[in-house]
């Protein structure tokens, strides 16, 4: 690349990844001269799923979903914790390599032939996803919520009642 492409790939990049194009681009410049492939992001640790529907990272989201449900499932042979450990782990993951991968799909979206507009259309964030995305998450987890709290009250009601 000569450099007077080099504005226009920028451009092209911050256009695909929209806000926090700063942060993204620092980061990957320093994967680059540090040789890692690895580079923490806590948003997509701490709120893996609703970091990847703000990112637009559908595939990665699907690979992500469809690995939190079997460390539920596995949950059924092995004893909850080690599960639970399991979904921990997953966090890590999107939180350890989440810019690495958000890296490949801004690289293959630019790479294309879009417009800039179409870049910022295709890339950016999806703050519609991310609503919809939040509300689905409370609904799902105010019953596991609920049945916490129950769980708990339980337990306390046979430790009072137990000799």
């Amino acid at each position: 690349m000569s450099d007077t492409d080099a504005p226009a790939s920028e451009e092209r990049l911050r256009a695909a990844i929209g806000p926090r194009a700063d942060y993204y681009l620092r980061s990957w410049r320093e994967m680059d001269e540090k040789g890692k492939k690895a580079s923490w992001n806590w948003a997509a640790c701490f709120a893996s799923h609703l970091w990847l529907v703000y990112r637009k990272m559908w595939l990665a989201l699907l690979l992500f979903l469809l690995a939190t449900l079997a460390s539920g499932a596995i949950g059924a042979f092995i004893p909850v914790r080690y599960s639970l450990l399991i979904a921990v782990g997953l966090t890590f993951v999107t939180g350890g390599y989440g810019n690495l991968l958000y890296r490949y799909r801004i690289e293959k979206l630019v790479a294309g032939p879009a417009t800039t507009e179409e870049l910022r259309a295709k890339g950016g964030v999806s703050i519609l996803g991310l609503g919809i995305a939040t509300v689905v998450t409370a609904i799902l987890l105010v019953p596991l919520a609920i049945q916490g709290v129950q769980w708990v009250q339980a337990q306390r009601a046979a430790r009072l009642h137990s000799p």
